[in-house]
């Protein structure tokens, strides 16, 4: 089965929205009482058009298995932490739908925005992750990435809190030389 991460265009917007919307709601319905005003600005037309509009500050990555968009990562390509050398990207949202987790595709765009990083020779890539999501916290383990330090974090209905996690870029991965132009990246499951 064929899998295709390439980027978001303008023409992708409104199936970003839709399966952007749907996902979290999969996955996180149980930390909210009322997530429609988080959702509403997170992913609003405007928002999510000025991310794929911006391709000098953000990067959505959407990933295709038999022609369905079944996950997308979000970048921010321009970013520095407090206590970080250098500039990194951040790892806004990796999010998939329930069907398609377990399937390797976190992998796949979790690699595709690390070449992204290398390619920007940016040192580390970097993400927050709920300190109460314990399976994506052993996923961005597994890859490599260390927690470095918390952020608040609530809902409507709870404190929750955050863990920042980085993965510093290797000199080897540094030293890649790939394009700066990222269209499509293919592979197979």
């Amino acid at each position: 089965m064929a899998i295709e991460i390439r980027e978001a265009t303008i023409a992708d917007i409104a199936q970003i929205i839709a399966i952007g919307r749907d996902t979290y709601r999969q996955h996180f319905a149980d930390i909210w009482r009322n997530m429609d005003t988080f959702l509403d600005q997170d992913f609003s037309c405007a928002a999510v058009t000025a991310c794929v509009s911006q391709r000098d500050k953000h990067r959505y990555l959407l990933a295709w298995k038999e022609n369905e968009l079944v996950g997308f990562a979000k970048l921010n390509l321009d970013t520095q932490l407090p206590g970080q050398a250098g500039h990194g990207v951040e790892l806004q949202k990796i999010y998939l739908t329930r069907a398609a987790v377990g399937h390797h595709l976190g992998s796949q765009l979790l690699q595709t925005s690390l070449q992204i990083a290398a390619t920007l020779q940016r040192s580390y890539v970097w993400l927050d992750v709920l300190k109460s999501n314990h399976s994506a916290q052993q996923f961005y383990r597994r890859h490599q990435f260390t927690v470095t330090g918390e952020i608040p974090f609530s809902t409507d209905c709870q404190e929750i809190g955050m863990w920042v996690m980085v993965r510093p870029l290797t000199a080897a991965e540094l030293a890649m030389t790939a394009p700066t132009e990222l269209t499509s990246l293919v592979s197979a499951s």
